[in-house]
């Protein structure tokens, strides 16, 4: 999975830009998640239906299931903390954010007002041409990252998350999701970096206890995707 996020002033073009993009991506055949960043409060659901009556009655996570399926959480849920349950629940090729510039992921900035040190590319979202639009997916393939600390990069002088994904951003490494660690660890929301050492071990010692179940009786056929919850007791450790 892989992360960009486009970011600017009010009026630059920032909702128009990310949906170019987001065609773009999936004409190359990618799978694509996204998120949009509001200060407002932000309204998925509308006066009448069953599931805001749910949300007026007071349940506090509503699921819709129909031809879709969306939830609504009375939260406000951090960014990483999305990241990782996008991750969990469908692990897209790429996550397309509109906002949310204070997050250290590679950026795409529609005014030189919104450049960091995550910035690829700053583009005139009103301007740009059809080819200027494939060279920026280029780039966003070339440049893009997954979750921040799930970063691992094993050479010397790269052991710090931030640093490897500005690195990434800069091109000074090449992002390769084949050397990056398969394991994601979340405690009570916060993601916990791991290098591919720990990863593999946590990884190797699941399956090693996983292997022996009769899980085929389940209908599972592969161990494509591994999820397990620990309710930990506060008086464990």
């Amino acid at each position: 999975m892989r992360i960009i996020s486009i970011v600017g002033l009010k009026n630059t073009g920032k909702t128009s830009l990310t949906s170019k993009i987001i065609k773009e991506l999936t004409n190359r055949d990618f799978k694509v998640a996204s998120i949009k960043h509001s200060h407002h409060q932000m309204e998925m659901d509308h006066e009448g239906t069953d599931t805001y009556k749910q949300m007026e009655s007071g349940s506090d996570f509503v699921v819709g299931v129909g031809g879709r399926t969306y939830f609504n959480i009375n939260e406000r849920l951090d960014l990483e903390r999305i990241l990782f349950l996008i991750k969990l629940i469908e692990n897209p090729d790429f996550v397309v954010i509109e906002g949310f510039k204070s997050y250290p992921y590679a950026k795409i900035a529609t005014c030189e007002e919104a450049e960091d040190e995550y910035t690829i590319s700053t583009v005139n979202s009103f301007e740009i041409t059809d080819d200027e639009l494939l060279d920026l997916v280029d780039l966003i393939e070339k440049r893009s990252y997954d979750i921040l600390e799930t970063l691992f990069v094993d050479e010397c002088g790269y052991n710090d998350a931030k640093i490897i994904g500005q690195a990434f951003a800069n091109g000074k490494l090449d992002y390769n999701p084949e050397t990056q660690a398969e394991l994601n660890l979340a405690i009570d929301g916060i993601n916990i970096g791991l290098n591919k050492f720990v990863s593999n071990y946590i990884k190797q010692v699941i399956l090693g206890i996983i292997n022996p179940l009769k899980t085929d009786e389940y209908g599972v056929k592969d161990y494509n995707n591994i999820d397990i919850t620990i309710k930990n007791k506060k008086d464990y450790f």
